[in-house]
């Protein structure tokens, strides 16, 4: 199988240990269980940090779903992560014989189209910070990895949308990703990221209109390419909107994005966590004043300078990948699209919402990866549909193009 996969990214393992830290389920198969079982693999097993190795219980659990996983310290962090920062089952068994899970992160695979769509998630600070090999360089190891994920999932294709129900043409999707890099690209009058994504977000809302979504699949795909052209050799300069509803749909957003940033560290379950989730949500509707050193009511009033250092590298990087790894077949693309910017909307809101102190740079990195931990819930869930429909897309990329420069500047050493 073809791969399709971002010429522009890079990563190479820093060994950081920090996905194993993240809130995600670790999936093993049975053949894997079987396999650590037999080692004894419990024995390397810490039930928390300061314990000594050795599972009270299996290290493997069920979840809702029927997924094997294995089982999380109550810190959040994989019982088999070491106190050197190493995995232990890597260690004594060899990296080949981490769980597939573990042995694919941060890369995830899509089936479409014939092909496998290869993204990149960045909960991960390497590939947040595109450092390290080009994936072009690796597309012996990744195509290895995703030969080895299609035997063992057996994905069927999925079909490309525009919108949920309407067909996309693999050919009109490269054409979109095409204008849409482009505009974001603009220097005209001079660069803006913002005023980029909102030229983009004026170009979604004339192609979701009700009459050009009725447009046949020859005469929409006219229309697409038409207007795209036109937006590029006339740029608009659209004046940023900030629709009232989009505006209060993303406080549940933001709250549903940090529920596994919230949840990390507490009991997975019982009523410590709920209890800990509303306090959370409390907060952000603006009925207490602070949670855990959050301030989203402060994070709504400011804004960051995003076309200016540490945090333009990194948000431009989030939004071009953004672009280049359309047509997963999760979801229709303009989901796709807007949740991505949703996403960085997210972590800026995250970043301005914290305590001063941190070095700026870390903690735009840090704001990104805790964003983007929601991205790995499934989209069949309901837990992804209902952000999904807080997102409304494509509001993200309004709201985001909306928040003009900071106030007064921002320090790269402390914010």
């Amino acid at each position: 199988m073809g791969l399709l996969l971002d010429a522009e990214q890079s990563f190479t393992c820093r060994s950081c240990g920090e996905c194993c830290r993240r809130a995600f389920d670790i999936v093993v198969t049975d053949a894997e269980r079987q396999r650590y079982e037999a080692a004894k693999a419990d024995e390397w097993f810490k039930e928390s940090s300061s314990s000594e190795p050795g599972a009270v219980s299996s290290p493997f659990e069920y979840e809702r779903s029927g997924l094997l996983r294995i089982r999380k310290r109550p810190d959040g962090v994989c019982g088999f992560l070491s106190d050197r920062n190493r995995c232990r089952i890597h260690e004594e068994l060899g990296g080949s014989a981490k769980p597939l899970t573990c042995q694919m992160f941060p890369f995830s695979f899509d089936a479409v189209s014939g092909e496998t769509r290869v993204s990149v998630s960045f909960c991960c600070p390497t590939a947040a910070r595109n450092e390290g090999r080009s994936l072009d360089l690796q597309q012996k190891e990744i195509g290895d990895l995703a030969g080895r994920w299609r035997r063992t999932q057996n994905p069927a294709d999925r079909p490309l949308e525009w919108v949920k129900g309407m067909p996309l043409d693999s050919e009109l999707l490269e054409s979109m990703r095409w204008v849409f890099r482009r505009l974001l690209d603009l220097h005209e009058p001079t660069f803006s990221l913002r005023r980029n994504v909102r030229r983009i977000a004026a170009l979604l809302d004339d192609w979701t209109r009700p009459r050009v979504l009725k447009l046949s699949a020859d005469k929409f795909e006219e229309y697409v390419r038409l207007t795209g052209e036109f937006a590029l050799a006339k740029p608009a300069d659209p004046a940023p909107a900030k629709p009232a509803i989009a505006s209060f749909l993303f406080r549940g957003f933001f709250f549903a994005s940090l529920v596994p940033w919230a949840s990390r560290g507490a009991s997975r379950s019982g009523l410590g966590l709920r209890l800990r989730l509303s306090r959370l949500l409390l907060h952000v509707h603006g009925l207490t004043p602070s949670f855990d050193g959050l301030r989203f009511g402060a994070a709504r009033r400011g804004t960051l300078d995003i076309d200016a250092e540490p945090f333009f590298t990194p948000a431009y990087h989030v939004l071009r990948a953004a672009i280049e790894n359309l047509g997963s077949g999760r979801r229709p693309v303009l989901e796709e699209l807007s949740l991505a910017v949703g996403h960085l909307l997210v972590a800026e809101h995250l970043f301005l919402a914290r305590k001063p102190g941190e070095d700026a740079a870390g903690a735009w990195i840090r704001a990104i990866m805790d964003a983007h931990d929601v991205a790995h819930a499934d989209p069949a869930s309901t837990f992804a549909k209902f952000l999904l429909s807080l997102a409304a897309p494509p509001s993200p990329l309004h709201l985001f193009g909306a928040r003009g420069p900071a106030p007064g500047p921002i320090s790269t050493s402390s914010a």
